[in-house]
């Protein structure tokens, strides 16, 4: 007879316990900061903050180009200005407390700065005009109007909002040409002649301001060769440059041959005579007599051009100083040494020093 028979576990093997909670996620933290320390290598943080760097450098440049092309006004910018004439034929003259007017702009703050920093006095802003339906003489233009189209604007990436003074006064006037002299500045000392090549230039500006034009001036005044006597070979020299910047000159340079004169010499006169002018009733009162120098000055020094100082020195002589004692009721009576007025001498010679100085006595007549 089989018997079944029913048999139980093996009773012999403990049960395995259930870990807690706690040890759980103690075992969990433990696990994450094993995979941390593994991974926190040189590299790896070389490489965050390398990556850091360029993020912070990228957003500020996103920032200050955000910055730099938002829009804003820049009010009352002074600006210079010149217009001129599309028609050649024409020239035009703006007034001249109106060559820099104020502007209020608007743009890119970038494009703001670049642009300002180009307005300069001598780089101004040229308006050019359709002087087809102006007429000769004064007219009135609007700034506005005429400035907003101007291609350093556009360029610029800048818009005018508004303009002061709203209007412009221009001349308009024809284009001249005219040939004149050539001539050296006035009162250039020692200057003994002055010729130009070529003689005249053509003067090309506003008829009203040619047609009455006679001469340019060639400007030799700081020439070096003119504190040396003599002649000197032909330089090139630069004409005067019209004040009003309004003319041209062709050509705009010439050949200036000079002469210079001598310099001042000095030069000592002996035994000048000493003439008297005594007035008629003095004359019949009084007579006079010349106290030790027998009516001569002994020597008389005087400076003058050279070549009229030869004429003083040269044996035949053709002119004859003299000294001359003017004798009036103020001083017919004077104890005291009277100055003498010197005549007859060269042309551009003079007394050097004091004029000399003569006692006299003048005795009543019985």
């Amino acid at each position: 007879m089989d018997l079944k028979v029913q048999t139980k576990p093996d009773d012999s093997k403990p049960a395995r316990p259930r870990p807690s909670a706690l040890n759980y996620y103690a075992s969990a933290l433990a696990s994450e900061w094993r995979r941390f320390r593994t991974g926190l290598t040189r590299e790896n943080v070389m490489g965050f903050l390398k990556k850091m760097a360029w993020t912070i450098a990228l957003t500020v440049l996103i920032w200050v180009y955000a910055e730099s092309e938002e829009v804003v006004p820049a009010l009352d910018q002074p600006i210079a200005i010149e217009v001129k004439s599309r028609d050649p034929s024409k020239i035009v003259t703006a007034d001249p407390n109106e060559k820099v007017i104020t502007c209020d702009l608007r743009g890119p703050q970038s494009n703001l700065d670049q642009f300002i920093e180009t307005l300069q006095p001598n780089s101004p802003i040229t308006v050019d005009l359709d002087t087809s339906g102006l007429p000769d003489g004064n007219n009135k233009i609007l700034t506005l109007e005429n400035l907003k189209e101007n291609s350093r604007f556009k360029e610029a990436g800048i818009t005018i909002e508004k303009c002061t003074p709203p209007t412009l006064t221009i001349f308009v006037d024809s284009r001249e040409t005219k040939k004149v002299l050539v001539a050296s500045p006035p009162n250039i000392a020692g200057l003994k002649s002055a010729t130009f090549n070529p003689a005249t230039v053509n003067v090309t500006g506003a008829s009203h301001l040619v047609k009455h034009l006679s001469q340019v001036t060639a400007d030799i005044s700081t020439l070096p060769i003119l504190n040396q006597p003599g002649p000197h070979p032909p330089e090139k020299v630069p004409l005067v440059r019209d004040p009003s910047g309004n003319l041209t000159y062709s050509p705009a340079e010439v050949e200036a041959t000079l002469t210079v004169a001598e310099k001042d010499v000095t030069y000592t006169c002996t035994n000048v005579p000493v003439w008297i002018e005594i007035q008629p009733t003095i004359a019949e009162t009084y007579s006079v007599s010349f106290v030790n120098n027998g009516g001569f000055v002994p020597k008389l020094e005087v400076i003058g051009p050279p070549e009229q100082i030869d004429r003083l020195r040269s044996p035949r002589i053709d002119v004859h100083p003299r000294a001359v004692l003017e004798i009036g009721p103020d001083n017919v009576n004077d104890t005291n040494p009277v100055p003498l007025t010197i005549e007859n001498l060269p042309d551009g010679v003079r007394v050097k020093g004091a004029n000399p100085e003569i006692s006299f006595t003048a005795t009543r007549r019985g």
